[in-house]
């Protein structure tokens, strides 16, 4: 079985923290966040409860959650869990939505699970080169 590894990142240039959990087999309790948190399967399958809502998610979902949402997440087999994430504080998030949409105004995610392949694959370059530390990150 593979260890369990967990690291965490801060980029102070984009002000987000960057993590990843490798091999987790332990299930993640009911909890919430205070702050944005946007993620993605890399490897195995777990069951996550959120808003009322139950996703299968697997390699490639991408994970939305609003501060405040609660969710749980369990394994649904003996495969370990690999995932890899972002958290964005709502300051950030202020910022970031004026200079998208000119408007200082925190966006809600309606849906918690997508599927979308090429966000994906430009979330995980990002989080890889946040991981790295190697700079030179643009949104």
């Amino acid at each position: 079985m593979k260890k369990e590894t967990r690291a965490v990142v801060y980029d102070d240039e984009l002000r987000i923290e960057a993590y990843g959990f490798e091999g987790i087999v332990r299930p993640f309790p009911n909890h919430f966040h205070e702050h944005y948190v946007i993620g993605f399967v890399e490897a195995g399958e777990r069951v996550l409860s959120c808003r009322n809502r139950t996703y299968t998610i697997e390699n490639g979902s991408i994970i939305l959650l609003n501060p405040g949402d609660n969710h749980a997440c369990v394994q649904t087999d003996e495969r370990t869990f690999d995932y890899c994430g972002f958290n964005i504080s709502n300051e950030i998030m202020l910022d970031l939505a004026g200079e998208i949409t000119g408007k200082r105004e925190l966006p809600g995610f309606s849906k918690n699970v997508v599927r979308d392949e090429e966000a994906a694959c430009h979330l995980r370059s990002l989080h890889e080169m946040m991981m790295k530390g190697t700079g030179g990150v643009s949104i």
